[in-house]
């Protein structure tokens, strides 16, 4: 790393998030987001600029990851230890990282909460809807149906294709998720050497407009059945799912229970060649 900003935003990730007043509190919380932007605008300022190689490009966005799970965590201590306090539930009812909590993260923080009146509203009452569905939709429990359309403008539900005897991936998905896109050639060539041993995917797209998402399908030659409601983030399939950053694949066995969420593409392969056998 040639540039100051990276070594700099690589040691804020050791910043510990204390128990002190909310205000001084949620300073560690800047510092963390703050950083985190900044490492990633610089990141794609070099990418656009072309002096990265391929090695700096994967140790950086090793970094990157691990800033973003480090701020998330920040933002997790911060909102446990002083969530029953206005200032720290304001933060919660504003910040985009508050949706991006993992369930082991949402769940202390649901739990910690004492106060009344801020358990009636519409903030707190979603966050445990969502926490719901992210621990309903962890290995080991049934898949949730999801009901929606396919390009075509048809009716479509996933319990079409889950628990009828095969393999079924649910992926999640935008045609404007330049990850998505990265990811998906490998995706094709992982439903290629499966789909006549017993795997089924089924996409669903985050997209917000159709047109796009058709496009999207296209260009990038995605052979297997789509489903969306263009709904983008507030999309029925990313709320039952309780999805909070695309790619996303959900693994459901042949009898509809779900069995692996959040691999990527090389664990999928070494996972189903266990589980898939010639």
């Amino acid at each position: 790393m040639k540039n100051l900003i990276y070594l700099f935003t690589l040691a804020l990730l050791s910043i510990p998030c204390k128990a002190q007043n909310p205000e001084k509190d949620y300073q560690d919380c800047v510092a963390a987001e703050e950083a985190y932007n900044a490492f990633v605008d610089k990141y794609e300022q070099d990418t656009k600029a072309g002096t990265l190689t391929k090695e700096m490009k994967d140790s950086l966005e090793k970094a990157s990851d691990s800033l973003f799970e480090k701020t998330k965590a920040v933002y997790a201590g911060f909102f446990k230890n002083n969530i029953n306090t206005d200032f720290a539930q304001k933060i919660f009812s504003e910040s985009n990282w508050t949706r991006r909590l993992d369930a082991n993260q949402l769940e202390p923080v649901v739990r910690a909460v004492t106060d009344s009146v801020f358990k009636e509203t519409k903030v707190f009452r979603y966050a445990a809807i969502r926490l719901f569905r992210m621990q309903s939709t962890l290995p080991g429990y049934s898949f949730t149906n999801i009901v929606s359309k396919d390009p075509q403008g048809n009716i479509i539900e996933l319990a079409n294709y889950a628990g009828k005897g095969k393999y079924v991936l649910l992926d999640f998905w935008a045609s404007w998720c330049p990850d998505c896109r990265k990811e998906m050639p490998a995706l094709v060539d992982l439903y290629a050497a499966y789909k006549d041993r017993g795997l089924e995917i089924v996409g669903y797209s985050l997209d917000k407009d159709m047109d796009a998402w058709i496009k999207g399908i296209e260009t990038l030659h995605i052979p297997w059945v789509q489903m969306s409601d263009c709904g983008f983030w507030n999309s029925q399939g990313a709320n039952l799912y309780a999805v909070q950053s695309i790619p996303l694949t959900i693994l459901i066995d042949p009898e509809g229970n779900i069995i692996a969420r959040g691999m990527d593409v090389e664990n999928l392969k070494k996972l189903l060649a266990r589980l898939i056998a010639y």
